[in-house]
């Protein structure tokens, strides 16, 4: 999976933050706001790395269950998938 084009991450005032620029902004009006964990998959979702490496990265990185770090993984796909933010 792969985050699309015209998807950024930005840091505003501490908050990490998704906006959409050029073509994106005629699907996406908003904003979406992430904690550390999910600014780091969604910088991990750029096409070179499996859902099972970027769940076992994140596990690894923040000393968590594997089985709860797959869950909201797969929550967080749905939510970007939701708004049209993944290319399969």
């Amino acid at each position: 999976m792969k985050i699309k084009d015209g998807f950024i991450l930005k840091d505003v005032a501490g908050s990490k933050i998704v906006i959409a620029t050029g073509d994106a902004k005629l699907s996406f009006n908003g904003v979406i706001t992430f904690n550390s964990v999910g600014a780091e998959i969604f910088n991990l979702l750029d096409g070179t790395n499996t859902d099972e490496e970027i769940i076992k990265k994140i596990a690894s990185d923040y000393n968590v269950d594997t089985a709860i770090v797959e869950r909201d993984f797969y929550a967080l796909v749905e939510k970007l998938k939701a708004h049209k933010m993944l290319d399969d």
